[in-house]
Parts: C-alpha cells; sequence; structure tokens
C-alpha cells in the first residue's frame, strides 16, 4: 500500500473525521497536482456548510471554482473501489461519506412533489457507481443485452425496478460476501448528487448542453437552448460532480429503492420510503435524455411501477456498503 492509499483508507476508518481529509489535501498539494488538492479544501467547505447557506455567501465563489478545476480535467480526490464483473468488465464506485444536507427544493416552480424542504442525515458512508450501469456491465451480470441505443459504454435502459433488484442480488451473489449490492435510496441519491451544493445542479442554476444530456430544446430557469442528441451517451462524457460521479443530470433516468411518497417537514435520519402511497409507484431522480431541463434538476423526483419500463429512458446505479 501507497502513501496515497493508505491515506484514503485512513479516510474509510474515519469518515467524518476532518483532519484525514485535510491530511490527505496537504499530501496532495505537496506530491501530486496541488488543483487536487484546492478542488477537495473547497468541496469540504461546502459539504460543511451546506446546511446552513444563507450564512455562507462565499458558497457561490467555491462552487464555481469547484466547477471551474472540474473543467479543466482536475480528478477528485475520494476512496474508490473498482469490482470485476464476470468477463473481467470493471465497476468503479466512489466513496460518499456520511453527512447532511437539505433534501428538496423551495423553488417557486418547484414541483409540490419537491416540498418540504428538510434536513437530512445519513448517518453511514456508502458507495456508489461513478457512472450508470453500462450495457456491458449488465450483459457481465445478467447476459442480456436490453436497451434501445447499442454500445457498450451507453447506460443500459428499458430496465424496470425489479429487473434492476434481480441485477443487485446477482451481483451481490458474484461478490461473494464482499458486499451487497442495491439500489440508493432517494435520500442517497440526492444527497451524493449534490456534493455539498444547494443549487438546482450540482454545477448551478442554470443547465446548458455541454454539461448535460438532454432536451435541449426547451429552457428552465433561464437556461441557454442547445443542441438535442436525441439518443443516450456514453457514460462519463460529460464533467462529474466534486464526488467523481458522472450523469446524475440527465442521459438516463436512474431508479432507486424508495417507494414514492409525499416528504415530512421535519428533519430526517436515514430516510427510506417503505409505505406504498396512493400509488404503486417507485421513485426515479435525474432526468434523461429526452428530458426537459426542470426534469435534470438535483431536486426533482419522477415516479414510475416498478415493473415498468419507461421506454428507453430509465436505467440505474449501483450502491453498496462493506460487509
Amino acid at each position: 500500500m501507497n502513501t496515497l492509499e493508505g491515506l484514503l483508507a485512513g479516510i474509510l476508518s474515519e469518515p467524518v473525521e476532518e483532519t484525514r481529509w485535510l491530511v490527505l489535501a496537504d499530501w496532495l498539494e505537496e506530491n501530486d497536482d496541488p488543483r487536487r488538492s484546492e478542488l477537495l479544501r473547497l468541496h469540504r467547505k461546502l459539504l460543511a456548510t451546506c446546511c446552513e447557506p444563507e450564512q455562507h455567501p462565499e458558497r457561490t465563489q467555491w462552487q464555481s471554482r469547484v466547477v471551474e478545476l472540474i473543467g479543466e480535467g482536475v480528478r477528485p480526490c475520494v476512496p474508490q473501489k473498482t469490482l470485476l464483473l464476470p468477463s473481467d468488465v470493471p465497476m468503479t464506485f466512489s466513496f460518499i461519506p456520511p453527512g447532511c444536507f437539505r433534501m428538496g427544493c423551495g423553488h417557486k416552480d418547484a414541483d409540490s412533489g419537491e416540498k418540504p424542504v428538510h434536513a437530512v442525515t445519513l448517518t453511514r458512508g456508502f458507495f456508489l457507481g461513478i457512472h450508470q450501469v453500462t450495457q456491458a456491465q449488465w450483459k457481465a451480470v445478467m447476459g442480456t443485452e436490453p436497451g434501445n441505443f447499442k454500445g457498450p459504454n451507453r447506460p443500459v435502459e428499458e430496465v424496470p425496478w425489479e429487473k434492476c433488484q434481480e441485477f443487485c442480488k446477482k451481483l451481490t451473489a458474484n461478490l461473494k460476501g464482499y458486499a451487497t449490492a442495491r439500489l440508493p435510496t432517494e435520500a442517497e441519491w440526492e444527497y451524493a448528487c449534490r456534493a455539498g451544493t444547494t443549487t438546482e445542479y450540482h454545477f448551478g442554476d442554470v443547465i446548458n448542453a455541454d454539461l448535460v444530456n438532454y432536451n435541449g430544446n426547451f429552457s428552465w430557469n433561464g437556461s441557454p437552448k442547445g443542441r438535442h442528441c436525441n439518443q443516450t451517451a456514453d457514460v462519463a462524457s460529460f464533467p462529474s460532480n466534486a464526488w467523481g460521479l458522472f450523469d446524475v443530470h440527465g442521459n438516463v433516468w436512474e431508479w432507486c429503492e424508495d417507494w414514492y411518497g409525499p416528504y415530512r417537514a421535519e428533519a430526517q435520519v436515514d430516510p427510506y420510503q417503505t409505505e406504498i402511497h396512493s400509488d404503486d409507484y417507485r421513485v426515479i431522480r435525474g432526468g434523461s435524455w429526452y428530458g426537459i431541463p426542470d426534469y435534470c434538476r438535483a431536486a426533482f423526483r419522477g415516479w414510475s411501477g416498478p415493473a415498468d419500463l419507461i421506454n428507453c429512458y430509465c436505467g440505474f446505479r449501483v450502491c453498496f456498503h462493506l460487509n
């Protein structure tokens, strides 16, 4: 184990110990690209202040610099794990540490299902796929090739929630006790998507077609109209967020573990909607290549029946805790 691997392993052992992250930032500044150190320090500041953003007007500057650094090709430095699927197909995950954030959106044009904005605390860190499950990964585990837009590095689509559960069970069996694969909860998904930000998207309040694969024929919140590719794109074709997660906005919708239900106003700890409400719907998040910009926002909540294919709009990413 080299020095960097040791520092990252230390973070996994004590993810809420801020000193661990700051020591990593010091090491990056002295031994790696200093911009990775700057990115890490700014990200930690965003995470530390995201529950009280009004008290920290400097957050806008921090977020702009994070977006600029990632746009320059600076890679976030976070613990990651790569699993080898059958046929040696890799599947990489970023570690998302415990923390708190404000879930939902109070924007006047936000959907009623996104309200009220409420505090959420996640008490346990988790690993989340750095991008949506690809067709190559699906084929390696399931042996089938669903989807309308073909390509090994494109996200798998036309997969219902129930089939995603089957994928996770088979992946868990392949891992032989190493980890238990599952879909992220809705709260885990939004926390990971935001990465410490409180804006509409992890890169700010205005979307554009250079950052997201969505339907650029439409505008929302003053966003410019742009191209519409009219199909999925290879995963990781657009800049990641500060946790190294790609395509959390657009490309394909992503299934979450939860049933769709109303938010509660009080603060929540590790929320997970296990009750079926008036309709038999599971949550989908993130929007898609066909979706309007509004649907791609971090707080927007979509829904669909767990057996629905949703045509070629919906895929998923995998989450796990180490056993």
